[in-house]
């Protein structure tokens, strides 16, 4: 019915077919005329045009400035494997990807390179999918160590925080795994800078248990990843069975934290003891205006009384007359 009211307007359209047969020259390798030669040195033919039409980077390289320095038909392009590109491939063929058939480390891949290759919708979706899966408690956590290093090392923030946000959630399960030691230095300090959820002392059994194998590292950074934490946050007793027996900070520093505890919890002692103590002042009051009550009441009956005498006797005097 809409075809013939579109004909009726004067309009003929088959979108559904400039689909169709454009997929098809796709999956039939039709009028390939450049071919790409892969990171992993496999080869992938495709259309120069098409190219052009949807990637801004091939229509740069292909018909822009860069062209003049490109060979006409075998190009290297280093910047993904062969794998990656017939994802990009079926983007720009078909306008669709499955990323549900591709494991984590396919799609940090795809994401690299489709930022490479300008596709900022295809960067976008990668994101959204990305943030899904985590949502959804669908990517192993030691999956998720690797990707951190990976988008940390590509510069990728909004997916790193999207990561760091997921480990710092699960942090202390996620410490506990042997993959946890083998973190890139560069994601152990995004860990502690970022904005956590965890507890300090979580935070720092996890950098704890990292550093164990790290006799390597720089004094200068062992340091600064130290400076994160405020010894003020750590409670008396994580500070006296855990904190004081890594050795990493001063006794003295963490001495003067438990006397700023102690003063503290004096403070709050003395907080509650004056409060006691008003509140037993106002219930003596309240005690005072209690017995004053009783002894009006007293004082009431008492006077009812002897007015109850007083007109009993005016009646037995009338009673008599």
């Amino acid at each position: 019915m809409a075809a013939k009211d579109q004909i009726k307007k004067g309009i003929f359209a088959k979108k559904d077919h400039l689909l169709s047969d454009v997929s098809k020259v796709y999956r039939e390798g039709l009028y390939s005329d450049i071919t790409f030669i892969m990171a992993d040195d496999v080869s992938v033919s495709t259309n120069r045009f098409m190219l052009a039409c949807r990637v801004p980077y091939f229509a740069t390289l292909l018909f822009g400035e860069l062209s003049e320095n490109q060979p006409d038909n075998f190009v290297p392009l280093n910047c993904c494997n062969s794998e990656t590109f017939q994802q990009i491939m079926s983007y720009v063929w078909e306008g669709e990807i499955s990323f549900s058939e591709l494991n984590l480390q396919s799609l940090l891949d795809l994401l690299e390179t489709s930022r490479f290759l300008c596709l900022e919708p295809l960067v976008e979706g990668v994101l959204e999918y990305l943030e899904y899966l985590l949502d959804s408690q669908k990517v192993e956590s030691t999956d998720c160590l690797a990707a951190l290093d990976f988008l940390i090392l590509h510069n990728f923030a909004r997916a790193s925080d999207l990561f760091l946000a997921f480990i710092d959630q699960n942090l202390s399960s996620i410490s506990s795994l042997p993959e946890f030691d083998n973190v890139s230095e560069y994601s152990m300090q995004a860990l502690l800078k970022y904005e956590k959820t965890s507890t300090e002392i979580v935070l720092f059994t996890a950098l704890s248990k990292w550093l164990k194998n790290k006799a390597s590292l720089p004094a200068n950074v062992r340091m600064e990843m130290l400076s994160c934490f405020n010894l003020e946050r750590f409670t008396k007793n994580d500070l006296v069975n855990i904190v004081r027996k890594t050795n990493f900070f001063e006794d003295k520093d963490i001495c003067d934290v438990l006397e700023k505890h102690l003063e503290n919890q004096l403070k709050q002692l003395q907080a509650k003891d004056k409060y006691i103590g008003e509140a037993n002042k106002l219930i003596d009051r309240m005690h005072g205006q209690i017995e004053a009550l009783h002894g009006q009441i007293e004082a009431q009956q008492t006077t009812i009384e002897e007015s109850e005498r007083r007109i009993k006797e005016a009646l037995m005097v009338l009673m008599t007359q």
